[in-house]
């Protein structure tokens, strides 16, 4: 019985490890979206100051893809912290167990 629970704790530590590494490359995935957005916002930038004055669709368009892909990442982020919050208590959970 004592082998049966080893095997059980090693094995739930190591899934805690796990979702944690999963959580941590996902928040390392949406700062890589954020600083090429970031990069594509000059880019945008540039495209609506060659574009005529008088026209203000390119801007809204723009503006709006950009308030969408933010709030997307923001939301991402936000995800990926849960995740990887959800990894650790799951490791520490595991720990905390006492041993007979």
């Amino acid at each position: 019985m004592a082998q049966r629970q080893l095997r059980s704790d090693v094995f739930a530590r190591w899934l805690g490890v796990l979702i944690f590494l999963l959580g941590v490359g996902l928040m390392v995935t949406v700062f890589v979206w954020t600083a090429r957005l970031f990069n594509e916002l000059e880019a945008g930038k540039e495209l609506l100051l060659k574009s005529n004055p008088n026209d203000r669709t390119p801007l809204w368009d723009w503006l709006v893809r950009w308030c969408v892909r933010v709030g997307l990442l923001f939301v991402l982020g936000y995800v990926a912290s849960l995740i990887a919050a959800r990894g650790v208590s799951f490791y520490l959970a595991t720990r905390s167990v006492p041993k007979e």
